[in-house]
């Protein structure tokens, strides 16, 4: 089957949950067989590394587009339809490449990753009968809610919040015009259908690689927490914020030897850690075992207040026998229990409760780490994945 691809990122090197994503998708499909041409913005990435790199599973058509952000976009955008977010990624530049991309090719299915993206559906349309799906990570109407509804800045507020009633309108009706629209969580398939009934819509989650489930818990230094996120994504940067501010520093008035290892990169200027619990924050950043020393931890902490779609860390940590405590968001659109895979908590008493539950022994932290890993191997292994995005794509070429 040959397939073009068309994303708003370069999904390498792989080191976010989009990344990972996009990335695993291309890789699968790639080891299944089919030929690939993979469109996308360079944004940030080395030309010459992302050919390089991606010539291994697909023909790269890079653009060299940036979508930065600037003050006077979000001010001028306040007169347009389209959120700011998604405006940024109309471009010229891709009209362009589809055009001569259709006078000399003839793809079996057209993959379009995330709403940035989904616009080109009309451009592509003009050219081709082609079937279009929509690959959308997240449903992006509900992190801009979600963000809203957590700001304090009125006018951030304020304009996050006429970001989001821009979103209700433009999402569900981008996402009709699609053969199928793939979202990643069954949740956010029954929220879009029930906004725009026409829509073809599925849920297939992503994957997980199977060395992962070769890891295995053993030496854990007690107490011991850690905190996986790049922090230039606003959700995780909220996420330990609050984590930091709120949860932690009760932690260690029971347990004053806690230490909180940071994997990630760098902090932010803006992100200020308090003075009293400076000396139990272990910076990582990037490490080139993140899995072999994060087993070591006692417990993995994801209070994300934010987001939409699937955590790739959880269930990437699942797949390593990492144990867990997670908010009711960040284990979103995951088949998990409280306690059976992971611990639940959405606000801090809840979280240091069940923080020092556990490291008191009060869980059957081994019976959680079986059920954890078998989970990834019976539902989330990319094998398993790339074989329901072959089976949606066969469905369209009938």
């Amino acid at each position: 089957m040959k397939i073009l691809s068309i994303s708003p990122k370069v999904p390498i090197p792989a080191y976010d949950g989009g990344k990972l994503s996009i990335f695993g998708v291309l890789k699968t499909l790639s080891k299944m067989g089919h030929e690939i041409d993979f469109m996308a913005y360079l944004k940030d990435t080395n030309y010459d590394f992302a050919q390089r790199e991606l010539k291994k599973y697909c023909n790269p058509i890079l653009l060299n587009v940036q979508t930065e952000n600037s003050y006077w976009g979000m001010l001028k955008n306040l007169f347009s339809p389209i959120p700011y977010n998604i405006s940024k990624y109309h471009r010229k530049e891709l009209t362009k490449s589809i055009i001569n991309y259709f006078k000399t090719n003839s793809p079996d299915i057209v993959h379009v990753t995330n709403l940035h993206m989904a616009w080109i559906v009309d451009e592509i349309r003009k050219l081709s009968d082609v079937p279009i799906v929509l690959r959308q990570e997240n449903l992006e109407m509900t992190i801009m809610k979600r963000f809203s509804e957590k700001q304090s800045n009125y006018l951030i507020k304020w304009y996050s919040f006429i970001q989001y009633k821009k979103f209700i309108k433009y999402e569900p009706f981008l996402c009709g015009k699609f053969d199928k629209c793939i979202m990643i969580t069954q949740k956010d398939a029954e929220e879009l259908k029930k906004l725009n009934s026409k829509t073809k819509v599925v849920a297939i989650p992503l994957g997980i690689d199977d060395n992962l489930l070769n890891y295995h818990k053993s030496d854990v230094d007690p107490h011991t927490l850690a905190h996986i996120g790049h922090l230039d994504w606003y959700p995780n940067y909220d996420s330990l914020s609050w984590f930091l501010d709120d949860i932690f520093p009760k932690v260690l008035n029971k347990f004053p030897d806690t230490k909180l290892y940071i994997y990630g990169g760098d902090l932010p200027k803006s992100l200020v850690i308090p003075k009293n619990i400076k000396k139990n924050i272990i910076v990582r950043g990037f490490v080139d075992d993140l899995w072999s020393e994060l087993i070591t931890k006692t417990l993995a902490i994801v209070p994300l207040r934010i987001g939409s779609g699937l955590r790739v860390k959880i269930l990437e940590m699942l797949a390593v026998g990492q144990n867990i405590i997670s908010t009711s968001i960040g284990k979103e659109g995951i088949d998990v229990k409280d306690p059976n895979h992971l611990l639940i908590a959405d606000n801090p008493s809840d979280f240091v409760e069940k923080i020092e539950r556990f490291f008191k022994n009060y869980y059957n932290n081994t019976e959680m780490i079986k059920k954890g890993k078998n989970l990834i191997k019976e539902h989330y292994t990319w094998e398993i994945i790339g074989k329901k995005f072959e089976s949606v794509y066969n469905e369209l070429r009938k």
